[in-house]
């Protein structure tokens, strides 16, 4: 499908979405608390974390840590944990891009896991590229400042006029292409991702790190970079963003019909009992 055409239906699915009744603040507390931290999970697993998810959850929600486990991909577990609270923080008061905003979520991202905790969220002085392939060298230490200045005025213009999906996509790409930190690029990047997405109202996505995923977003990534085509990127975060809104619009229309269930299968004695109870 034309990437055209895929940002027609994202955009109908969410006006969908925005019509049915919201879930009440404990349930939206419930999925909110589920996405953040399958967002740890799967930001981390990309980059070779190899935590589980219910490891992840027991982590998050308890505070335990299983037996065995590698201290590294804990600690990456924290500090992905309060970037992401960081960032939709961030999304909430429509805080605009900065290099100092920026900067911030690579620091937090890295902010335990580092050798070299000076230069987080420092732009890099040495050469970097993807694993494999040296002969396809990000850009150059010399050339990253300016060109992060150039990937925040395209932000700046780009926003109020592209697509809030095909914005946040080649957001991502932009900012990967570019790899400005020694460490923490691509759980920083998917982070400036969801916040666009979040600023425009769409909920966030989390690239799966099955292998089968992991490889289709890595060579989309590097099609694009390669090609200077964003296409094939844009249209993988799409189906993305598709499949997320639709999972959220089948729990909406659910919350709908089991609320009217509710309310049309009540026992007539339990009004007589409240007011029963009300007079005593």
């Amino acid at each position: 499908m034309p990437i055209e055409e895929k940002l027609a239906e994202i955009s109908e699915l969410k006006a969908k979405m925005a019509a049915l009744r919201p879930l009440s603040v404990e349930q939206g507390k419930e999925l909110k608390q589920r996405v953040r931290i399958e967002h740890v999970w799967s930001s981390n697993a990309i980059e070779g974390n190899t935590l589980t998810l219910h490891e992840v959850v027991s982590i998050l929600n308890t505070g335990m840590i299983v037996h065995g486990v590698p201290v590294k991909d804990v600690l990456e577990t924290l500090d992905l944990n309060e970037a992401y609270e960081y960032m939709m923080e961030l999304a909430s008061q429509q805080t605009p891009l900065s290099s100092t905003l920026i900067r911030t979520l690579n620091r937090i991202v890295t902010l335990q896991t580092t050798n070299d905790k000076a230069n987080a969220g420092v732009y890099r002085i040495l050469a970097a590229w993807p694993f494999g392939s040296e002969d396809k060298p990000y850009v150059a230490p010399f050339d990253i400042a300016p060109q992060m200045d150039q990937l925040l005025d395209w932000a700046h213009t780009e926003q109020k006029t592209l697509h809030p999906v095909q914005f946040a996509a080649d957001l991502h790409q932009k900012f990967v292409s570019i790899h400005p930190f020694a460490d923490g690029n691509g759980r920083t990047a998917r982070l400036l991702m969801n916040m666009a997405l979040t600023q425009a109202g769409y909920p966030v996505i989390n690239v799966q790190p099955d292998k089968e995923a992991r490889t289709i977003y890595m060579e989309d990534l590097a099609v694009s970079r390669e090609s200077a085509n964003l296409q094939p990127f844009e249209s993988l975060i799409s189906d993305y963003v598709r499949k997320t809104l639709a999972q959220r619009i089948s729990i909406l229309e659910l919350n709908e019909k089991n609320q009217e269930d509710a309310k049309n299968d009540v026992d007539p004695r339990f009004e007589k009992f409240l007011q029963d109870k009300d007079n005593d």
